[in-house]
């Protein structure tokens, strides 16, 4: 048996993933796989539930960049790379902003935009201080000299629910998170946190579109175990994520999610090498922020 933590609750793109994740598994090995979703501290909780179990447990451990977060602020003491290993990323994605569809101020990104100068303005997300989210809403704020208020939500259903009463003015999400609510039209992308239009959202502007300067931050979903993996179990890990990664019901999910766009499977190396990287650059991102 397989069991793999979850640091966000049900319903949402992790919830999303590990489910998908751990159905091809069990098609592909015959090996039960058990979900245990763990939400709480913006996905700290998690990550101190796993720190405490061992290999011979057989548990692992689904994160996203607010684990990179987590780390630079200091919530959770765990070094992604070092004091946890990285199995496999298997999703890589970008952000929308999306508004409700029936509201009487605005309707596009420009209209948004001239409300947020003249009255209060929150932004729904997930995850703590400098997380993903919150440092691409700043960086928005720097660009434009406009002041966006962001309040974070761990569980998916109460970030989509504040949106859509009225409890904040927008959300910043990715498009696969939120596609039954797209489907049936009950919120709407006004940017995408993109260099350039991707084809299934050719209609939304992308940043250079409204005249944002910015580096694009991608949300990443992948798979850690501990430190004191045996090595041959931590193969075992990664050989039976890629190939329930490759099976056509996870390809399907993933085209499903938009998480097709962006090429997104990165091996345990690649995927070490990508978060070492990415700490810099949210280290520098939060440093600059903090100047501002």
């Amino acid at each position: 048996m397989l069991r793999i933590i979850v640091p966000y609750g049900r319903g949402g793109g992790s919830d999303q993933l590990s489910r998908a994740m751990g159905n091809a598994i069990q098609k592909a090995t015959k090996i039960k796989v058990i979900i245990t979703n763990r939400p709480d501290r913006g996905g700290a909780e998690a990550v101190d539930i796993f720190a405490r179990l061992k290999p011979k447990d057989w548990v692992i451990l689904q994160a996203t960049d607010n684990l990179i977060a987590n780390y630079i602020n200091g919530i959770i003491k765990l070094h992604p790379t070092k004091e946890l290993i990285p199995i496999a990323i298997t999703q890589l994605t970008f952000s929308q902003i999306y508004i409700h569809p029936q509201n009487p101020h605005y309707s596009n990104w420009q209209e948004f935009l001239q409300y947020a100068k003249t009255k209060p303005t929150t932004i729904a997300n997930v995850g703590n201080r400098g997380s993903m989210e919150y440092l691409s809403i700043q960086g928005i704020e720097l660009n434009l000299g406009v002041t966006l208020h962001q309040k974070s939500y761990d569980r998916p259903n109460h970030r989509y629910q504040a949106l859509l009463n009225g409890e904040v003015n927008a959300l910043i999400e990715q498009p696969g998170d939120v596609d039954m609510l797209l489907n049936i039209k009950s919120i709407k992308p006004i940017l995408t946190l993109l260099d350039k239009r991707p084809l299934v959202f050719k209609e939304v502007p992308s940043l250079p579109d409204v005249g944002l300067s910015l580096t694009p931050l991608y949300r990443f979903r992948g798979f850690f175990a501990l430190k004191a993996t045996p090595k041959k179990q931590l193969k075992w890990l990664e050989t039976i994520i890629n190939q329930a990664w490759q099976t056509p019901a996870f390809q399907a999910f993933n085209k499903e999610k938009h998480m097709h766009l962006l090429d997104s499977y990165m091996d345990s190396k690649q995927a070490t090498l990508f978060i070492n990287q990415l700490i810099e650059t949210y280290r520098n991102m939060s440093n600059k922020t903090q100047i501002n």
